[in-house]
């Protein structure tokens, strides 16, 4: 069986180690710089605690498999204190939201190949640093190539966890949640509110409405959107499907942690400014949250 090294002990680390510990696959939860002998995961009214191990403690050139899931600013940090531990020819994989960060994380790969897995799964931290699982969700799993076949390893680990999946074009589907990432995310951390007070009852509030239309045609521009769907129309089922849901930038908010708004909105303005294109929603919400 496949074991998978996850660094990164956070919300998200936390609940694919939960969702691993409790379908019986092989892993370790790593952590690379707080002092956390273990993480409490809380199920409903279940609590579990998982075992963190710090990364020093591994022997050199012993990961196999490697499961990144630290926030994008954090990615490349964290790959460069993992290299060590790395074998020749390890997988990599990361979960962290937005775009931006491939080109510098593929030069430290030495040739490895990095593999993006997008989840909408919800998961938080309270203050006693107890991991809450809000929703299983959906994680895919894609390489840069487009592999449409899954690999063994995947197969043999994570498939058999009811919530993954192989995505075959794993960049359209990185699209996709960006663009939809770009309109929810900032605008509930900036409101300090769940996905789902972005509605007015049964419709978009003026705030959502105002962003999706002047992010939509820069998105299509940019190839990031090109669904037959509204941005607008599926930002608004999202939010009704996640109304309970707290945004991962909002729980970095209100944790005083620094937010992937350079890698989200930040990105998309960079991307845009070849093109002509002024965003000044866009420009404040980065303002605001960088």
């Amino acid at each position: 069986m496949t074991h998978w090294h996850i660094l990164g002990a956070g919300a998200i680390g936390s609940f694919v180690a939960y969702r691993m510990h409790l379908h019986q696959r092989s892993y370790s939860l790593l952590h690379h710089h707080q002092d956390v002998e273990e993480r409490v995961v809380v199920d409903g009214e279940v609590e579990t605690a998982l075992v963190a191990e710090p990364l020093h403690s591994l022997k050199r050139g012993s990961i196999e498999h490697l499961l990144l899931t630290t926030k994008a600013g954090q990615l490349l940090d964290a790959l460069n204190l993992a290299l060590p531990y790395l074998s020749p020819g390890a997988i990599i994989a990361c979960t962290a939201n937005g775009l931006g960060f491939e080109e510098a994380m593929r030069g430290g790969l030495s040739g490895r190949m990095l593999y993006r897995a997008i989840s909408t799964a919800g998961a938080y931290r309270d203050a006693q640093n107890r991991v809450h699982i809000a929703s299983l969700g959906r994680i895919r799993m894609g390489a840069a190539d487009g592999s449409t076949e899954a690999p063994h390893w995947f197969c043999d680990s994570l498939e058999p966890l009811e919530e993954w999946r192989w995505e075959g074009d794993i960049a359209r589907a990185i699209a996709e949640k960006f663009s939809i990432n770009c309109v929810i995310n900032p605008l509930t951390a900036q409101l300090r509110c769940h996905n789902g007070e972005l509605l007015q009852g049964d419709t978009p509030g003026p705030d959502l409405v105002a962003l999706c239309r002047e992010s939509e045609p820069a998105l299509r521009a940019l190839g990031l959107w090109s669904g037959d769907p509204a941005l607008l129309d599926t930002a608004v089922e999202i939010c009704r499907q996640t109304a309970l849901n707290r945004s991962s930038m909002l729980q970095d908010v209100i944790a005083g942690r620094p937010t992937e708004i350079a890698y989200l909105n930040g990105e998309l303005l960079r991307r845009a400014e070849p093109l002509g294109l002024e965003l000044p929603i866009n420009h404040a919400l980065v303002n605001a949250l960088r």
